[in-house]
């Protein structure tokens, strides 16, 4: 009997009895399977979250960081159920199934879908996100390279704060350490470092962020490259870590500016690049994440500036066009990644991609969609990023849908 729906964020199944998480001392009385039910996931659950049995949520939509990355740690998870907390009981035993969202009372067993695949092999590149190094391993063979090394969840499982971690001489040697696990699985497949971008909800509670701004919509705040800049001394030590990996000789790097608002952030960052002793586009490929409605407007002036490659951020960008909180339980109707005005903007910007040679990468949770992803390659983007799971399923689409536009050029 299905006793509460949300939104399912993987394909996988929990069983086990409900445990209500209200503040951190629950999740420090975890023993491992438990489904763990709280009002709302952050970052720095994560590492108590990965040994949960499922997650359950009353707020939180699917392309948060918190559900993205349970479902590269293959933990089942449904969000935004708006009352979960209040319906289910302490102790009860429930299955979780974190493909449909349904959360069931009792044990139901559910029917698993035979995931073995032929390794397709399309022109289009299928590269994987990351936010957890130590499956870098498993994952390099099947795809063709990282779209976005994401180093938040490095930082947030040290439990301090960046700025701390600066201080404490720690920060370059934590990102270095887990980026180059990484890049030498992958080698020489070209890996895209993210500069971080986490927003400032997520640091508050980590040892030394007290001094983190409360916002009441922490996704349109402070975070991506503006809050890097205006932390110079992380964003330095970012580069330092990436700088010390070249020295080392890991070549197959190159490194993403998040949250791109203005051309004058991308010249900062590349001024800082060079102060650390990086030459962009010379030592090291150098792009942006198109993720702001500005971005794409000012996308040949940042042309101008210098672009080795690009990558497109759905979530964010259909968040900031339609204006929708994309966590928002309320709106989530609302949030449509395929609103005609998204896509436009996206058209525009492969279009200009592939007339200047440079590489048009979708990134987050779109990459995992087919219907979006068969759309992406019609307008002839070059590759795309999807999460460790979904490799070869994806593989499969994007090689059916190059069939596709093949078949229609033939026709014509």
């Amino acid at each position: 009997m299905i006793i509460l729906r949300g939104i399912g964020t993987s394909p996988y199944t929990g069983v086990g009895r409900v445990k209500k998480v209200e503040n951190k001392e629950d999740l420090l009385q975890l023993e491992g399977g438990e489904i763990v039910v709280l009002s709302r996931a952050a970052r720095d659950m994560l590492s108590h979250l990965q040994r949960a049995g499922g997650v359950v949520t009353d707020y939180g939509g699917l392309t948060s960081h918190v559900a993205i990355v349970l479902r590269e740690m293959k933990v089942a998870c449904v969000v935004g159920t708006e009352i979960g907390t209040q319906l289910l009981e302490e102790g009860s035993l429930v299955t979780v199934d974190g493909q449909t969202g349904n959360i069931y009372h009792g044990f139901v067993e559910m029917g698993q879908e035979n995931r073995l695949m032929e390794l397709h092999r399309p022109a289009t590149n299928v590269k994987v996100n990351l936010n957890i190094p130590e499956i870098a391993g498993k994952v390099a063979p099947l795809s063709d390279g990282v779209g976005s090394i994401r180093i938040e969840n490095l930082i947030i499982r040290t439990g301090t704060h960046p700025q701390k971690l600066l201080e404490q001489n720690k920060l370059d040697n934590v990102i270095a350490n887990g980026v180059r696990t990484i890049v030498d699985a992958f080698y020489p497949k070209n890996v895209y470092f993210r500069t971080f971008d986490i927003p400032s909800d997520e640091l508050l509670s980590l040892d030394g962020g007290e001094f983190e701004p409360h916002e009441h919509n922490p996704l349109l705040g402070l975070r991506g490259i503006q809050k890097d800049l205006q932390n110079r001394g992380i964003l330095e030590s970012e580069f330092r870590a990436i700088n010390k990996l070249l020295d080392e000789g890991y070549d197959n790097i190159g490194i993403k500016i998040p949250f791109l608002r203005d051309v004058s952030e991308y010249r900062a960052v590349k001024l800082i690049m060079k102060d650390v002793g990086i030459r962009p586009h010379h030592d090291i490929p150098l792009g942006v994440a198109l993720e702001t409605p500005s971005s794409f407007l000012i996308f040949d002036q940042l042309l101008k500036e210098g672009l080795d490659f690009v990558t497109l951020g759905m979530s964010d960008l259909t968040m900031c066009s339609l204006a929708v909180d994309r966590r928002g339980v309320k709106v989530a109707k609302h949030f449509d990644l395929m609103h005609p005005g998204v896509w436009k903007m996206l058209q525009m910007a492969i279009e200009k991609c592939n007339h200047h040679g440079l590489e048009s990468c979708i990134c987050g949770h779109a990459a995992s969609d087919p219907k979006i992803v068969k759309k992406l390659i019609d307008l002839g983007i070059s590759s795309i990023s999807t999460n460790p799971d979904q490799i070869l399923k994806m593989r499969k689409v994007v090689s059916i849908a190059e069939d596709a536009v093949l078949a229609k050029h033939l026709r014509y």
